[in-house]
């Protein structure tokens, strides 16, 4: 293995100028830095990115913690962060991060910063204490926290933005199929479709789906138990695009036309949504606004720890397309 001090010797300059130039440091002449990357890529150098790390006390990794990889929409988080992560000459490293394994995750596996995707409180709580020890840390979320350096999505006045859709267009029976079982902070979704049928003078009605690897053959096969033993309502507003996926061809199965006999609402905004025979209406999560943001603020929180706590607030965009016509 080539050695820095290897380079040195054949140009007969010092290792530390040779460190230097390697590392980007900004005191070296383009002429010098020019000639010693030459002679370093002409002799096969290669950086050891662990004594690099322990020189400048940065790993170079990121870490992305999301709750399940059962969610299209967590897929879709870590690409757009993947992408910016790799721009900036680093790695991105994702974990399915719950209550029973943070601490682990934490401890073993070492990185510079966190991005954290629809935390639970348990996870929040962790966050928060390691934000306290300096630790860079952004919460990507549908609900706003001063705990840490956050993105707020707020889902709640894009479900209300969904949901007067529906009730304007004339659907009194809609139902919300989830896995949520009730109404909690954070659970923006259901409150919001909650919020909107009450303020409609309307009944709620839930559908509810067990989180799963298959979460699209599982809501397909719910969806038809459910109608059979409790009727057809107008309208459904799902939790997510995949649930409302396989709602929809579960509908297919049993011969349900959607919109004709019941509209179909989703959320995430994933891009399957467009490739049915009927497109989906959903509510369009801004992944790519979201990502920036939060991979602005690590930035910012990595060059200077004491900045005051940084947030912003993003608007779900409703998509509103076939699957949710009204038909007379």
């Amino acid at each position: 293995m080539v050695t820095q001090a290897q380079i040195a010797e054949k140009l007969g300059i010092s290792r530390q100028l040779v460190t230097f130039a390697l590392g980007g440091y900004p005191q070296v002449s383009k002429e010098s830095r020019a000639r010693i990357l030459a002679a370093a890529l002409e002799m096969g150098y290669r950086p050891n990115p662990h004594a690099r790390a322990m020189l400048r006390k940065k790993t170079g990794i990121i870490a992305l913690w999301i709750p399940d990889q059962i969610s299209t929409h967590y897929s879709h988080v870590a690409r757009e962060l993947g992408r910016l992560v790799k721009q900036a000459g680093q790695e991105l490293i994702i974990s399915e991060v719950g209550a029973a394994d943070m601490k682990q995750i934490w401890t073993h596996v070492p990185f510079d910063g966190i991005c954290a995707v629809d935390a639970s409180k348990a996870v929040q709580l962790e966050l928060k204490s390691l934000a306290g020890k300096s630790v860079p840390v952004v919460s990507l979320r549908s609900y706003s926290s001063s705990d840490t350096d956050n993105v707020h999505v707020d889902m709640e006045a894009g479900t209300m933005q969904a949901m007067q859709h529906l009730i304007g267009s004339g659907f009194r029976r809609i139902a919300h199929a989830t896995f949520v079982r009730k109404n909690i902070a954070g659970e923006s979704r259901r409150i919001g479709y909650t919020n909107a049928m009450r303020e409609a003078g309307l009944e709620t009605e839930f559908i509810h789906y067990p989180l799963s690897e298959r979460q699209r053959p599982v809501a397909r096969q719910l969806i038809r138990d459910y109608i059979a033993e409790h009727g057809k309502p107008e309208a459904i507003f799902c939790h997510s695009d995949d649930a409302a996926l396989g709602i929809y061809r579960g509908l297919c199965d049993a011969g349900i036309r959607v919109p004709a006999d019941i509209a179909l609402v989703g959320c995430d905004g994933i891009e399957d949504t467009e490739y049915l025979e009927c497109p989906l209406t959903t509510l369009v999560q801004p992944v790519a606004e979201m990502c920036d943001a939060a991979w602005q603020f690590l930035q910012n929180r990595l060059a200077e720890p004491t900045i005051p706590i940084q947030q912003t607030i993003l608007t779900p965009q409703l998509a509103i397309r076939a699957s949710s016509s009204r038909t007379i």
